[in-house]
């Protein structure tokens, strides 16, 4: 294999634990509705696929009922924003990737589904002393993943050949959002993996079970 020039990562269960915040948010939402604690590990498995999910799950919704999902969903992100930088932090080992690739002058950034009013304040508070090359949020490319347009528009910025860049995920999406933008793919298996999936389905080019095992590749 080449060697990668570029490490693009998701952010939510792949450089940032952000499920604790998440858990807190969902369980402010069903107090509010007179609902009892919600189970963490069923939140910290849907982060990955988004607030609606989220919200669904926190309030027992049916899958087709899009208005009210989506009423609750933004429920939800109000109370997310006011509690999203109290208990997130990286993974235990990503210092050390992001210290190595910026080290050895190793291109490096994010792309995201995370609007950004909610990820450059994370990223500024919990990355900043890795001083974040870049960061593509769904506003900068008008769609989200698996949609490869962040990817691309990654690829464009930073000079980069797709077949020496790696693109870095903890979800399926990520995966296929990789592999249409034509890179190499990494699956975080110690991210938010869906309880119901294995990212063994996924056929990306690495798994990694831990960050450090990134390193490998650096």
């Amino acid at each position: 294999m080449n060697k990668i020039e570029l490490f693009a990562f998701d952010l939510d269960g792949t450089l940032l634990d952000t499920a604790p915040d998440f858990y807190k948010s969902v369980n402010i939402l069903r107090q509010k509705y007179d609902l009892d604690t919600a189970d963490y590990d069923q939140v910290r498995t849907r982060v990955s696929q988004g607030a609606a999910s989220l919200a669904a799950y926190a309030l027992g919704l049916e899958k087709d009922a899009e208005e009210v999902i989506e009423f609750h969903r933004q429920e939800l992100l109000e109370i997310y924003e006011g509690c999203c930088l109290d208990e997130t932090i990286p993974f235990e080992g990503i210092d050390k990737v992001l210290d190595q690739l910026n080290d050895m002058e190793i291109k490096w950034g994010i792309i995201t589904n995370k609007p950004r009013r909610f990820a450059e304040s994370i990223v500024d508070n919990k990355l900043n002393i890795y001083k974040t090359p870049f960061l593509i949020c769904p506003d900068d490319v008008g769609v989200r993943k698996p949609e490869p347009d962040g990817l691309l528009h990654a690829l464009k910025i930073s000079n980069s050949s797709p077949k020496n860049s790696i693109y870095i995920g903890d979800h399926a999406i990520d995966i296929e959002a990789g592999k249409r933008a034509k890179m190499i793919t990494g699956a975080a298996a110690y991210g938010y993996v869906p309880l119901e999936d294995s990212v063994i389905n996924w056929e990306a080019h690495h798994i990694f079970q831990n960050p450090m095992a990134i390193t490998s590749l650096i």
